[in-house]
């Protein structure tokens, strides 16, 4: 059960392991769940976690994806099938499906939790306040997911069990740069992609990460330093032996 909001010393506790504090005429917002129990009266978990300021903060899941990010999110990927768009607002990304996608948005009276058609591929920008409830709607629904989001939506530990229970993996992260309307938080923004069965490795590109290698490649290059470096330490050892 949700817990009620509540005052408690200039902590306002929100529910669900959510806080936000006043300090100086600043609101501090939660950048992580933390229960009750460990907020202090300075905004401080005894963990040591602090309420970060977000000034820019504002509830509104109606942000449209700008149609430059929609098209690279689609080339990217390359979604086939019967694909949908559960909350296609504008159509922003549902323009550059392939044809015959389908698509949901609430405010033209197709609630996407009414949706029960199985599909191949949901590709999406989801309201982030809605986050979980989406998530585990589309991975009963399709076989590949591509959510764009903050990437630390996707770590909690509920919503990791959500995407095991339901047999999906993460196969892919791609970063990419926060578009000036969207909310400005200082969390990276990236497009998830869950596979269901997919047992490999994470694959992480954009921003310095393209190639497909992704975090394999990452590993590989810092245990070739690591050899490299031990070489070359040899190497001088025997010199100043020698010397």
């Amino acid at each position: 059960m949700r817990e009620k909001a509540r005052d408690d010393g200039g902590v306002k506790h929100l529910g669900d392991g959510m806080a936000t504090v006043k300090r100086n005429g600043r609101t501090m917002v939660s950048c992580f769940p933390t229960s009750d129990r460990k907020i202090n009266r300075r905004g401080q978990s005894r963990a040591g976690m602090r309420f970060q300021p977000n000034r820019d903060y504002v509830s509104n899941d109606e942000v449209q994806t700008p149609a430059a990010l929609a098209r690279r999110l689609v080339r990217h990927f390359r979604p086939r099938g019967h694909v949908l768009e559960p909350c296609c607002g504008e159509g922003r990304i549902l323009r550059h499906l392939p044809r015959g996608a389908s698509w949901c948005e609430i405010k033209r009276g197709r609630d996407f939790f009414d949706w029960r058609e199985p599909v191949d591929w949901i590709v999406t920008n989801p309201p982030w306040s809605q986050i979980r409830s989406f998530l585990r709607h589309a991975l009963m629904l399709a076989d590949h997911v591509v959510f764009l989001l903050t990437i630390n939506h996707l770590w909690t530990k509920a919503r990791l069990r959500d995407i095991r229970a339901a047999d999906f993996g993460i196969r892919e992260i791609l970063l990419v740069d926060m578009p000036p309307e969207f909310p400005q938080s200082g969390f990276q923004l990236g497009a998830v992609h869950l596979q269901r069965g997919w047992r490999g490795r994470i694959t992480l590109s954009g921003r310095g990460f393209s190639t497909a290698r992704g975090l394999k490649r990452v590993r590989t290059r810092t245990s070739r330093k690591i050899r490299r470096d031990a070489k070359e330490r040899a190497r001088a050892a025997e010199m100043a032996d020698e010397r």
